[in-house]
């Protein structure tokens, strides 16, 4: 993805080396897992999630998933690289 002005691209090439400080399981997004979302992004500012194939059903795509994950939680989806994505605090 291009880079954004407001986007510190160093910290999202870090959190890409980072661990995975998220996982999405097969109950989806609950709103226990919008609200350490939230947490994690007040913490620190952008971090590293991914996402369990059992999470997804037919219906829904890992990209509508990272996003309304993102729109709940007041974040920007930065990256995308299979299971995994990089989200930032707006």
């Amino acid at each position: 993805m291009p880079s954004k002005p407001h986007l510190d691209s160093t910290r999202i090439s870090i959190a890409w080396q980072d661990p995975v400080m998220l996982q999405i399981g097969k109950a989806g997004l609950t709103d226990s897992t919008i609200l350490e979302a939230r947490r994690l992004l007040k913490k620190h500012k952008c971090f590293k999630v991914r996402v369990l194939r059992s999470a997804l059903n037919g219906e829904l795509t890992k990209q509508m998933l990272f996003e309304t994950l993102c729109e709940r939680s007041g974040a920007e989806l930065v990256g995308l690289r299979g299971n995994t994505a990089v989200v930032y605090k707006k």
